[in-house]
């Protein structure tokens, strides 16, 4: 008796092979498994139990009413999403996990009394969103969104904070202008290629 041969075509099997790695992914996708990227699975759930579980500890540890359990809570995700990025090998999950940590340190420089007026968010989110840019360059992803949404951002961030800082002179007719100025190149650029 004869083995059983496989007869169907290589384009066929190899077309099989590919749904069934779409199939799985999907699977892992739906069960929380995500973040298989070169054959490692990163549990998620636990990493963020642990990060939420430490920050509560910490947060008890400060005297009351202190830090909010809500930064907290944007502190821990961040945290995880990052360290699935970095030990599980998930890029998506670095650029929500350092604009949630951005806005958890900048809810936590307010909270702490470190800064308490405006334009603190907008300029942790415009780092975060340098820190995205610089990471997608050292992984020859020469993208330039997050360097845009840092200027706007970082300027805007500038606006809020030199209005409310004392030794620096208010510049609320200055700001807006460095804003048009800098919009007018960009549209001059774009119109030259």
């Amino acid at each position: 008796m004869n083995d059983p041969r496989n007869v169907t075509p290589e384009d066929e099997r190899q077309q099989q092979a590919h749904e069934d790695v779409e199939r799985r992914s999907d699977e892992a996708d739906w069960t929380g498994q995500a973040g298989t990227q070169r054959g490692r699975n990163f549990p998620w759930l636990g990493i963020l139990l642990v990060l939420i579980g430490i920050a509560l500890l910490i947060q008890a540890a400060l005297p009351p009413n202190t830090v909010s359990a809500g930064t907290v809570l944007l502190l821990a995700i961040g945290a995880a999403m990052i360290a699935g990025w970095l030990f599980g090998g998930s890029w998506f999950a670095a650029i929500p996990g350092l604009l949630l940590l951005a806005l958890g340190v900048a809810r936590l420089i307010d909270e702490l009394n470190i800064y308490t007026g405006p334009g603190i968010t907008a300029l942790s989110l415009a780092g975060a969103f340098v820190l995205i840019w610089a990471i997608g360059l050292a992984r020859e992803r020469r993208s330039r969104w997050p360097l845009v949404a840092a200027v706007i951002l970082g300027l805007v961030g500038l606006v809020q904070v030199s209005g409310q800082l004392t030794n620096i002179p208010e510049l609320s007719v200055v700001w807006p202008v460095v804003i048009i100025v800098v919009g007018v190149l960009l549209l001059i650029s774009a119109r030259r290629r």
